[in-house]
């Protein structure tokens, strides 16, 4: 059995061919030929000539290079009635018992009668007359089988020979009608039966051949001897391009059989010849493996009535098949004059339209797109095509110049299809080459862009721009208007007169109606579809954050829009008005402003009332009132600007002094946002524009600078607390102790967000840090159950403060003196806070109240005071030596004055111990002092020089010694040298009063030595 196209059913067929016999037809039919200019070489394909009652010859060069025909006799062709009786091949049915087809004389041979001859109908043409590259060349053979049924009526038969140039086979497609009635069964089956004689390239011999392609398809022929023998029944040789043979295509082989040439024209029964066509049993399926002269026959079998449809090749050289199955051109079926896309592809597929996974995908195959007739003339940039690995599918444009219809067909293929040229209509989805340009002018819409770039097709390339680049009012500019074919592509043979170029309002994404500016232009041949639209300074007064360009033919109904919209920006931002304003900028100017905290206002304008966007400040454009560049930000929004106009009404300026703003330092980056997305205009300023054709700044601002806005002042000062101070003497301090403890600070002035004014410095730094009062210093417990004693508070040293404003940071160091109780108290710790303040103009700049002093180690505590006092301790010793007077430093430990043996630090100058009360033989400067000792561990060294004797009489008595620990008075004297001296101030009035007396005694009383001399 075998698979048909149409109808599977039961049948019988062979095809056969034979070699070395004449054939003797009864008269001679006609016949045509195809490619009737090849077979010369081998480039020009086959030659292929068919009678009408199925015998063929086909011509191409032997192996030799003479072009001879490759059935047997060579030297034939189905011409005359001569000829035939010498062609051995031939199309035969076996059909009620009867067999039907071409005479043979080896039939008569062998004793029995020739076939019954067919009934032929028709007279054969071939279509089209030329053949071409990869253009399908057909004939068709029609026959009936006379006499078989009176009741039924006789099968039918037709032939469709196509051959494409320049392949190596021919094909057969093969209709066979059996009618209703027709007596056919499985044991009275119709055979059809296809059998040549093979010549092989000039050789009579060969070796019988039968495998299945690549393609799945039954193979079933002969091929020349290697080397005196047949190597294989199954497989080709290597390198072979001589081989005659049947292909399957539609339908499969029910039988076949490769023999012995004459053997196929016998009624052998007895046994029956494996190959003979007369026998009433099918072919044998058996295949010669011998050096023979060969012949080939198929065979396909139907065994009830029916219309069958099949196909096959008859193989002449080599058994290449084409890469693909047909060449497709696919199109709309009628177009305007407008140039029209026309799509090639090549199928793997017979399927018509090609299914999208059997497109070629692969290599590269080349041709050109052709049109019939010549005239009209029809045009195109580029007839020619690539398919294949680059591109599955090309397309070629055509333009037509006149109202006509045309046939589209391929030349010039560099590989033939199987089965040629195919045309689709994607309009009605038919197969038809027929194509008709109709009389409709050539424009389906309008694109608008920038003059000068590149038209893009965005209906191929969705993701292509055609910009528009931002504009800028009263700045003539050029737009271009492009006429667009359906295609996309530009209308290159568009003219028009009046048409209309606006530019409106975008209305989402597409044109609205209110029109800004219009124009009217006319396209000529010469503008190729795309006409320069000039608008001038005049044209576009006021700004526009989002416009297209529309684009109008009146006469034809058309219109466009542009793909891009647009932006038209102002020329700048003009500050009209800043309060407070300074013209002039001075540290005592007023009004004044909180830095951070208290608000000022800024007004700008275009100077044209479409502007409607939202204005900014950049706080890297700001002058400080010294001319530098402000490290100050200003916070706060402008609003949306209404008729041009926008104002900020809550800007605040983080640092002190005054500022202005430079140079773009108010600007707007927004108002173009529909054209920064899409690189439509610069991350500039830029006014003058960039390129060709110009790209303007998307941002536009303050071209020059503003009055200067203040004067601003810092919002309070702060305190970083030391952790670190220094004591009056060493690891404690006296009360009353001057100068006494110093501790050292931080005092920065702060803005409103505790963020350090770098401006507050120089003459713009108003506090005073110089004056202790200004810093409002506070004396505090250290513990809560701890109270200060009655006396004690924190007073200005007599040395200021010191310190100095840089970049709102002051780092002070006070010196203060605790004031001494009433009363004795054991040794104190405090802790000392500020809370500096003071005004500027009239306004107070305050802090909070924080401490100044804040020790992170705990060996070092709180600052600690003690209550001190002096103690001269009384001495008496001879005349003739020096006496030593101790003078200590105590403190009151809570019970007690004891010994300071922490103190190292007091001075007592010498001249402030006042010498007074004279008594005995001592006057005044017979005996001087001198410190031998400074303090250490709590006690100095005082020393008077010995009296000695005047004349005869020892300078013996006593003086009083005081300390002063303040002022002398006028009338106290001292001693050291031999003059007396006035006293002096001791200038260490924390060790309290009364001052501090002892006496010195010279000879009174005994002397504390023992004088020993020794005798020899």
């Amino acid at each position: 059995m075998c698979k048909l196209l149409k109808k599977i059913l039961p049948f019988m067929a062979v095809i056969f061919f034979v070699f070395d016999l004449s054939i003797v037809m009864a008269a001679p039919p006609d016949d045509v030929t195809l490619n009737a200019g090849g077979g010369t070489n081998a480039s020009d394909g086959l030659r292929i000539h068919i009678h009408r009652g199925s015998q063929i010859q086909i011509i191409k060069p032997n192996s030799n290079g003479a072009v001879r025909g490759q059935l047997f006799e060579d030297s034939r062709i189905p011409t005359t009635s001569a000829d035939r009786n010498r062609l051995d091949n031939g199309i035969y049915i076996r059909a009620n018992n009867r067999l039907y087809g071409p005479s043979h004389f080896v039939f008569a041979r062998n004793g029995v009668s020739n076939p019954n001859a067919y009934t032929t109908t028709g007279d054969l043409s071939v279509t089209p007359a030329t053949a071409s590259s990869g253009q399908t060349q057909q004939t068709t053979s029609k026959f009936t089988l006379p006499n078989t049924s009176i009741v039924s009526g006789n099968p039918e038969v037709t032939v469709v020979w196509k051959y494409t140039y320049p392949l190596s086979f021919v094909t057969a497609e093969v209709t066979l009608n059996i009618p209703l009635l027709y007596p056919v069964s499985s044991s009275n089956p119709v055979r059809y039966y296809h059998a040549v004689d093979t010549f092989l390239g000039g050789s009579d011999n060969g070796c019988g051949i039968r495998y299945v392609d690549t393609n799945g398809r039954q193979v079933v022929g002969t091929y020349p001897v290697i080397n005196g023998g047949c190597p294989s029944s199954t497989t080709l040789p290597n390198n072979l391009d001589i081989v005659e043979s049947f292909r399957e295509r539609s339908g499969k082989f029910s039988n076949y059989c490769v023999g012995r040439w004459d053997t196929f024209w016998t009624y052998d029964t007895t046994p029956e010849t494996s190959c003979a066509i007369g026998k009433t049993r099918a072919l044998s399926n058996t295949i010669s493996t011998t050096n023979i002269d060969t012949g080939a026959a198929i065979e396909y079998d139907f065994t009830s009535p029916g219309t069958y449809t099949f196909s096959y090749d008859f193989v002449i050289g080599s058994t290449y098949v084409p890469s693909y199955d047909h060449l497709e051109i696919r199109h709309p079926g009628t177009n305007s004059l407008c140039p029209v896309d026309i799509q090639v592809l090549a199928c793997l597929s017979s399927t018509v339209p090609c299914p999208t996974g059997q497109i070629l995908s692969a290599g590269s195959l080349t041709g050109n797109l052709t049109v019939s007739p010549t005239t009209p003339t029809v045009n195109s940039p580029n007839s020619s095509f690539e398919v294949g690995g680059n591109a599955q599918i090309d397309t070629v444009s055509l333009q037509g110049s006149a109202a006509a219809t045309y046939t589209l067909g391929a030349s010039d293929l560099a590989r033939a299809p199987l089965n040629g040229v195919k045309c689709v209509n994607t309009t009605t989805n038919a197969q038809s080459c027929s194509f008709t340009f109709t009389n409709t002018p050539c424009i389906d819409k309008f694109e608008c862009m920038e003059n000068g770039l590149t038209y893009n097709n965005r209906t191929t390339t969705p993701t292509a721009r055609n910009p528009i680049y931002t504009k800028m009012m009263s700045t003539g500019f050029e737009l271009d208007a492009v006429a667009v074919l359906t295609s996309g592509s530009q209308s290159t043979a568009y003219t028009a007169t009046g048409v209309v170029v606006d530019l409106v309002n975008d209305n989402g994404g597409t044109c609205g109606s209110t029109v800004i500016a219009s124009k009217t232009v006319n396209f000529s041949a010469a503008d190729s579809g795309r006409k320069k639209v000039t608008f001038t300074n005049s044209d576009v007064l006021g700004s526009y954050p989002n416009l297209r360009c529309r684009v109008r033919d009146l006469n034809l109904n058309k219109t466009g829009c542009s793909s891009d919209n647009f932006s038209v920006r102002p020329l700048a931002l003009n500050i009209t008005n800043v309060a407070p304003q300074q013209l002039t900028p001075n540290h005592t100017s007023s009004p004044l402003r909180r830095a951070g905290q208290d608000k000022f206002s800024v007004t700008v304008s275009t100077n044209e009332a479409n502007y409607n966007g939202t204005p900014k400040v950049d706080s890297n454009k700001l002058d400080t009132h010294a001319g530098g560049t402000s490290l100050g930000q200003v916070n706060g929004l402008f609003g949306k600007a209404i008729s041009g106009v926008s104002s900020g009404l809550d800007f605040t300026y983080s640092e002190v002094g005054h500022f202005r703003f430079q140079a773009e330092g108010v600007y707007d980056d927004t108002f173009t946002d529909v054209d920064i997305a899409t690189g439509d205009c610069t991350n500039t300023f830029d006014t003058a524009g960039n390129g060709t054709p110009k790209r303007f700044g998307c941002k536009f601002g303050n071209t020059v600078a503003s009055s200067y806005i203040g004067r601003f002042i810092p919002d309070h000062f702060k305190i970083t607390a030391s952790t670190s101070y220094t004591d009056g003497c060493g690891v404690f301090t006296y009360y009353n102790q001057d100068p006494g403890l110093i501790t050292p600070f931080v005092l920065e002035a702060k803005n409103a967000a505790d963020v350090t004014t770098q401006y507050y410095t120089g003459n713009y730094a108003i506090f005073g840090l110089n004056n202790w009062a200004n810093y409002f210093f506070e004396l505090q417990v250290v513990a809560p159950n701890q109270t200060i004693p009655d006396g004690v508070t924190i007073t200005a040293s007599t040395t200021n403060p010191v310190g100095t404003w840089n970049s709102g940071v002051a780092n002070v160091q006070a010196r203060h003196r605790v004031t001494r109780p009433t009363n004795p108290v054991e040794p104190r710790s405090y802790r000392i806070t500020a809370q500096p303040r003071g005004n500027d103009g009239t306004e107070l700049v305050n802090s909070t109240r924080a401490e100044i002093l804040t020790p992170t180690d705990p060996n070092v505590p709180q600052p600690r005071f003690r209550f001190g006092r002096l103690a001269v301790t009384s001495a008496h010793g001879s005349e003739l030596l020096p006496l030593s007077v101790p003078i200590q430093a105590q403190f009151w430990n809570g019970t007690g004055f004891v010994r300071n043996r922490d103190d190292n630090c007091t001075a007592i100058p010498v001249t402030s111990i006042t010498m007074r009360n004279y008594r005995g033989n001592l006057n005044a400067c017979e005996t001087q002092l001198s410190i031998v000792s400074p303090m250490s561990e709590g006690e100095l060294g005082l020393r008077l020089s010995a009296p000695g004797v005047t004349g005869t009489t020892p300078n013996t008595g006593s003086v009083d010694l005081e300390v002063n620990l303040g002022a002398a008075a006028p009338t106290e004297r001292t001693c050291t040298n031999a003059v007396e001296s006035p006293a002096t101030n001791g200038a260490i009035n924390w060790f309290g009063n009364p001052d501090p007396i002892g006496r010195a005694t010279f000879g009174v009383y005994k002397a504390p030595i023992i004088y020993m001399r020794e005798n020899f």
